[in-house]
């Protein structure tokens, strides 16, 4: 199996660059502008540049380059001066971390914890990009010293919010876009190898699920180059909420049958488990009741394998019986159509119907038999097909419309055929969610991943979600 992608144990996860990030920061003019500092021994004052999160750090630690326009000191002792520095354009960086802050009604703020201030200077360097201590040690040091003194009582300075969410840990689990309100988060941070593949991002879990995840990680490579926003759904998730309930309505099978596997990323039959498919009219307009023997959809990575197998009694006479099997399997994976505005399926090969047939003594079958057969077999696998597609389909719809209900009103109400938009499941994943400084967030590319479902783009101030008319599915 290719589905590495758990999110360990969190439910959605919601990523942007570092770049829109450090943007937000610049436009938001969150910066302290100045330092100024005196104890016994050292005076000292500086001007700085805006703070910007810098590549490096870990999930829930951020190194941020802090630019010092100009950094001028006076060292003594017992009166007496021991050295006096003036620098320009210096550059120095620190590692922070950052918390949430209950801002009741509000919602939860995520910012720099300033009761958790740095305790050394991670690096100096000079107008060049050089470590200062390779020209002058002792002003390194007293530089390093000055600055970490001041983070300890000034860090609240700066005062950014990089991002607000709304919690309801109290939401029905079973009601409509429950899968998109938050209960319980955490921040982390995905540094890449530039600015533009880093991330800061929010995991939770949502539903009236209380239970943090085990760790505040998650693979960006979803991410498609270019965008800077995303949104996923783990592959959990989208196996549990989405995909089985989805089978189960398709093929009428109670839900408490199928055994859902996460760990495999499937949903499957108990072995032995039989169900009635619908009524097939032979040749000889007699009617056939084809049995599903077997079914099993399967996520990896960013395709959707559903494999089926049936059965159907077409002769139980004396002299001995004669039953058609089928086998089908089909493959598909999910995206946005050309518009950008629904949810589609593509198939990414031909569906396989092979038949056989079965007969329990060695007997002539009639011409009549095989004609009889060759009807409900060609029925059958139509059911079948038709059945997988319907059940990618109902996920679609699953997402698109908030649940299972929803979608099956969605699925009374419209044609099947239709994409179902997503302008709705983008502003419920949004609402709960405000980075500073964004726009709404415009939907560019969708689909699996590591068996996880992504929403991709933009959330740049300007940008719009699309309003195109309903396209419909590409079979």
């Amino acid at each position: 199996m290719a589905n590495n992608n758990n999110m360990n144990g969190w439910d959605v996860a919601s990523l942007v660059t570092i770049a829109f990030v450090n943007d937000a920061i610049r436009t938001q003019g969150s910066s302290p502008p100045s330092m100024q500092m005196s104890t016994d021994i050292m005076a000292v004052k500086a001007v700085f540049g805006t703070w910007q999160i810098t590549i490096g750090g870990g999930p829930d630690l951020l190194i941020f380059n802090l630019p010092l326009v100009s950094m001028a000191g006076t060292i003594s002792e017992n009166g007496r001066i021991i050295t006096q520095f003036n620098y320009q354009n210096l550059a120095a960086r620190v590692q922070l971390v950052l918390k949430f802050i209950d801002r009741g009604a509000g919602g939860h703020d995520l910012v720099v914890d300033s009761n958790s201030p740095p305790t050394s200077v991670v690096s100096l360097l000079d107008s060049n990009g050089q470590p200062l201590a390779n020209s002058n040690s002792l002003d390194d040091a007293y530089i390093k010293e000055a600055l970490t003194d001041w983070f300890g009582t000034n860090l609240s300075q700066f005062n950014h919010v990089f991002v607000n969410l709304a919690l309801d840990p109290g939401v029905d689990p079973n009601a409509q876009w429950a899968f998109c309100k938050p209960a319980v988060m955490a921040y982390t941070f995905v540094s890449g190898t530039s600015l533009a593949n880093s991330y800061l991002g929010l995991m939770y879990n949502t539903a009236g699920n209380r239970n943090p995840g085990a760790t505040a990680q998650v693979d960006p490579s979803f991410i498609p180059p270019g965008c800077e926003a995303a949104f996923m759904l783990s592959p959990a998730m989208f196996l549990t909420n989405f995909l089985a309930p989805s089978t189960a309505t398709q093929f009428h099978i109670p839900p408490p049958v199928l055994l859902v596997d996460t760990d495999q990323m499937s949903v499957s039959l108990p072995p032995g488990a039989q169900f009635d498919l619908p009524l097939v009219t032979g040749s000889d307009n007699n009617q056939y009741r084809p049995v599903l023997n077997s079914l099993e959809t399967v996520v990896e990575n960013s395709i959707i394998t559903i494999y089926a197998t049936s059965s159907t009694l077409v002769l139980d006479a004396w002299y001995g019986s004669v039953t058609a099997h089928c086998l089908s399997q089909s493959w598909m994976t999910l995206g946005l159509d050309a518009r950008g505005q629904g949810l589609v399926y593509t198939s990414t090969q031909p569906p396989i119907n092979n038949h056989t047939i079965e007969q329990s003594q060695g007997f002539q079958i009639l011409q009549e038999i095989l004609e009889i057969i060759g009807i409900v077999v060609l029925v059958v696998s139509t059911i079948l097909t038709d059945g997988a597609v319907l059940l990618v389909v109902g996920a679609l719809a699953g997402i698109a419309e908030g649940g299972l209900e929803w979608a099956l009103a969605w699925f009374d109400e419209q044609h099947q055929n239709d994409a179902p938009e997503i302008d709705t499941l983008v502003s419920n994943l949004t609402l709960p969610v405000t980075w500073t400084s964004s726009g709404p967030f415009a939907v560019s590319q969708a689909g699996l991943h590591q068996g996880a479902f992504f929403l991709a783009g933009e959330m740049r101030p300007g940008a719009s979600i699309q309003t195109d008319l309903r396209s419909r599915f590409r079979r």
